[in-house]
């Protein structure tokens, strides 16, 4: 995913409490915490919760920010955190010994943005939540489990489910 580069200036004005530099960084940023927020959650008015928490926190902890060069970095983690706090009672993880294995692993097909958008969404809570934070996010397992309170095992299984889910929920996608 693309970093968005803040100058130095800007952070420096927003450590200072400058509104105005708040503001500028809100517009900048909004997109990637609200985007990181619905993708998790797949719920609007949650996501847009996690958007102000998020921005709440980062406005009042950013004086303890050892490397604001790591600012959106920072910012991402907050708003993932937010997110499961948000969902914690939505992600469930279902017993993968329960679910039927399809012998297919083979993806060769075109696709857009929108329509891997909506196979992520689709996924079960648990599964998305995991591969978001593994797969999009680049979280290792072991924090992804860390922050989810599962294992890591139950990480790694849960994103290979979800790539499963995915690579079937996008073939019938794209038949529709």
């Amino acid at each position: 995913m693309n970093q968005i580069q803040l100058d130095s200036e800007l952070i420096e004005q927003v450590i200072a409490q400058d509104r105005k530099a708040q503001f500028q960084l809100f517009e900048l940023t909004k997109r990637m915490v609200y985007s990181l927020a619905f993708r998790m959650l797949d719920d609007e008015d949650m996501a847009h919760d996690v958007l102000q928490d998020t921005y709440v926190q980062v406005f009042q902890q950013i004086r303890n920010l050892k490397h604001p060069e790591a600012l959106t970095s920072w910012m991402r983690t907050i708003a993932a955190r937010n997110a499961i706090r948000k969902g914690k009672k939505q992600f469930q993880f279902e017993r993968l010994d329960q679910v039927e294995e399809t012998g297919e692993d083979q993806f060769e097909a075109w696709f857009d943005g929108e329509l891997l958008d909506q196979a992520i969404r689709s996924l079960p809570p648990g599964a998305r939540a995991i591969f978001m934070l593994v797969a999009v996010e680049g979280y290792p397992h072991q924090e992804a489990a860390k922050l989810l309170g599962v294992s890591e095992s139950t990480s790694k299984s849960q994103l290979s489910y979800a790539k499963k889910l995915l690579k079937t929920r996008i073939k019938t996608l794209l038949q529709a």
